[in-house]
């Protein structure tokens, strides 16, 4: 009895040993399944820290656009009223937009205080709402609400009474579009 006894402990132990080998290779392998998914989540912080360093610039570049417009307009009661403005891109490196695309907006421009304020219309509805300055013939304006996704400003040169051109830019993460506009006064 005694070793058949013997002999049935050790294959106990055997077979038990075994099984350790089938659970340190699982064991490893989820370590190193750990270890990628580690790098990976450490990858995607240093992503998101990027973009949160590009978006605090772009805040802090607007805000110095907005202080500059706050505080150097003059005002010209020639750019008042309601224009009809052309636009036509010229400069595309977004899906969705084509060189050649061209739209129509109507512009109502007013003053607020210092502020040149614009509300671009397409038919009745209110598309944008931009603010700037005007100073030395030129018209500056930007998104009034900025979207973190999307910059969007335009800069236009006062030709005479009742007309403009210029161009409008939209900028986005990795992409921009460039638009020539040409705007005449309504009566």
């Amino acid at each position: 009895m005694k070793p058949i006894s013997i002999l049935l402990l050790i294959m106990i132990v055997f077979l038990q040993s075994c099984g350790l080998n089938d659970r340190e290779k699982k064991l490893k392998q989820q370590q190193e399944e750990i270890v990628k998914k580690e790098q990976q989540l450490m990858l995607w912080e240093q992503q998101l820290k990027t973009k949160e360093q590009k978006l605090e610039t772009e805040k802090v570049s607007l805000d110095s656009v907005k202080k500059q417009i706050d505080t150097t307009s003059v005002y010209n009661p020639a750019i008042t009223g309601k224009w009809s403005v052309k636009m036509s891109c010229t400069e595309t490196s977004c899906d969705g937009s084509a060189i050649g695309d061209t739209k129509t907006e109507q512009w109502y421009i007013s003053y607020n205080q210092n502020t040149v304020m614009v509300r671009a219309y397409s038919g009745a509805v209110l598309l944008r709402v931009y603010v700037g300055t005007y100073m030395n013939n030129t018209l500056k304006i930007i998104d009034e609400k900025p979207n973190p996704d999307a910059l969007i400003g335009a800069t236009l040169n006062f030709i005479v009474d009742g007309r403009m051109d210029g161009t409008r830019e939209i900028r986005q993460k990795e992409c921009k579009i460039v638009y020539v506009l040409s705007a005449k006064k309504l009566k």
